[in-house]
């Protein structure tokens, strides 16, 4: 393990998806005199267990952008760095039970094909084509998407670490930030292994973003929800199917019952977005766990019964398997929902690129978005959705925060 420099150019904290992406881009941008710090082991936080979804779709512009960006990078990544990835562009159906989503779909259309991608507005027939095992009781069309699909959160996170690395970039791992303090026109980060000098530092804490704000004087407005996924067994008639047409359904978007189905090995995955959910690390009572790192939450599936039973009914061949094992874990969320990229407000040299409830489908074009920043002071697209700024002191008040954060999930498909 490489030791820790004494003086760098940038200090990125935080060795998840985007801080590494951020690493990668900054580094392509030529500034590789940069140093990622991570506290534990990279991917280590809400990276490593999460679903690993990457659409396009978004009813922000921001958001689709960045979005489309990462979509396009993590087709050639594994070539441009010399690291195997698992990414599967299956093509995705997010499905319509009323006139006005598909109104929302007939707009999303609009702003994709704007942007160059080829989605579309499909009726009934359409939809059973595509997925064979579906039920369209209740159902007016689906929008579909032919560039969604999944990617293996690890592998990406490596290979993203493998390019940044090979540009001449540093990251140290298991070196946890104990302090920063400004030095006339530089910032001093205290870690357990020493003290490194650099013009700028960058939060990519994920859910530790809080944390860290709180060295820069900073309040960061966020709270930690707690996400569910099950796994679920091999289906025979799935793996048949898969193995006669040499591919893998599309994933499947609930959005008006609130959750998602994808294929998963000839399995299934189903990750309901909860109205009964639950935050987590809210008051003195329940502090965050210095060394949750790698950990879970316990199983709580009371709360999916209802989700469960309309996936059944809608994909039938979910209800013969059984279930291989359910994924409880920490993804954080600001009051509006959207990350936060761009200038930390009232602190100079730094940055924030963290809070991000969709890391994985994100992570490459927030990247991109927080390397120009740095290196040129502006952004390509307009970030202002994005952007730390967007909010004011009242937003950090956690009861605020905690309360906004549930509505946000509980509504995450809502019009």
């Amino acid at each position: 393990m490489a030791g820790l420099p004494t003086t760098t150019r940038v200090v990125i904290i935080g060795g998840g998806v985007v801080g590494a992406s951020a690493l990668y881009h900054l580094a392509k941008a030529g500034w590789t005199d940069c140093v990622l710090l991570e506290k534990s082991e990279l991917t280590s936080g809400s990276t490593w267990h999460a679903a690993g979804n990457v659409p396009t779709f978004s009813s922000s512009w921001s958001l689709m952008n960045m979005q489309r960006y990462s979509t396009e990078l993590y087709r050639g990544l594994a070539d441009a760095v010399g690291y195997p990835m698992n990414y599967h562009v299956t093509g995705s159906l997010r499905l319509a039970h009323t006139a006005e989503r598909m109104q929302e779909f007939q707009r999303a259309k609009g702003m994709g094909r704007y942007q160059g991608m080829d989605i579309d507005v499909v009726g009934l027939n359409e939809i059973k084509r595509r997925y064979p095992f579906i039920e369209t009781h209740e159902l007016k069309g689906a929008l579909y998407d032919p560039s969604d699909g999944d990617i293996d959160p690890a592998q990406l996170t490596q290979a993203l670490a493998k390019g940044a690395r090979d540009l001449g970039a540093k990251i140290i791992r298991f070196c946890p930030i104990t302090g920063v303090r400004r030095d006339k026109d530089e910032w001093v980060v205290e870690t357990a292994q020493g003290e490194i000098r650099c013009e700028i530092v960058v939060n990519a804490a994920g859910y530790r973003a809080a944390e860290v704000g709180k060295m820069f004087g900073r309040d960061v407005p966020m709270m930690v929800m707690s996400h569910q996924y099950i796994l679920f067994e091999e289906i025979p008639e799935l793996a048949a199917w898969s193995n006669e047409q040499g591919k893998k359904l599309p994933l499947l978007r609930d959005v008006d019952t609130s959750y998602y189905l994808r294929q998963e090995k000839n399995g299934m995955n189903l990750g309901p977005y909860e109205r009964n959910c639950r935050a987590h690390w809210v008051d003195y009572d329940d502090p965050m766990p210095d060394d949750f790192s790698f950990q879970l939450f316990p199983d709580d599936l009371d709360r999916l019964e209802d989700y469960l039973a309309d996936a059944v009914a809608r994909v039938p061949i979910l209800g013969t398997a059984g279930l291989s094992k359910v994924i409880n874990g920490p993804i954080p969320y600001t009051p509006d929902g959207n990350p936060l990229i761009g200038p930390m407000p009232g602190v100079p040299n730094a940055f924030e690129a963290c809070v991000f409830t969709f890391g994985i489908a994100q992570g490459g074009g927030a990247g991109k978005v927080l390397a120009e920043w740095v290196t040129e002071g502006q952004t390509e697209w307009d970030m202002w959705s994005c952007d730390p700024r967007r909010f004011t002191s009242f937003a950090s008040a956690p009861d605020y925060c905690v309360a906004k954060g549930m509505e946000i999930y509980g509504n995450e498909y809502a019009i």
